[in-house]
């Protein structure tokens, strides 16, 4: 197989959301949660889902539109970035110079 096409892709991304979302212990929490603050909770998640999930489809049939020549991570992600600045790394420190302490600047009346 050369490349995956994007409904394939799409269905099978779906058939794995919803076999996710009707097993039966999620829908047994779904109906009998003890907990009334947490059943809603539950609820309101399920019902934003299908929102999502149903605005999902209709985006993939109308809305997004697909390049014809496929494109490859090196297009997707831009240039590597090795050469980037490590946040965990540890470098060698400069020597600084040491400089000699500034006079106070009322020296003289200390004398």
């Amino acid at each position: 197989m050369d490349q995956l096409p994007p409904w394939r892709l799409f269905l099978w991304v779906k058939f794995i959301e919803l076999m996710v979302q009707i097993r039966p212990r999620a829908i047994r929490r779904l109906l009998w949660n003890p907990e009334p603050k947490m059943r809603h909770a539950i609820r309101w998640y399920y019902r934003m889902g299908r929102r999502v999930w149903f605005h999902e489809i209709w985006s993939f049939l109308w809305r997004d539109r697909f390049e014809r020549v496929p494109l490859t991570l090196g297009r997707f992600w831009g240039a590597p970035l090795d050469y980037e600045e490590e946040a965990m790394a540890v470098l060698p420190r400069a020597r600084s110079k040491i400089t000699a302490p500034a006079k106070p600047l009322n020296s003289a009346r200390m004398s």
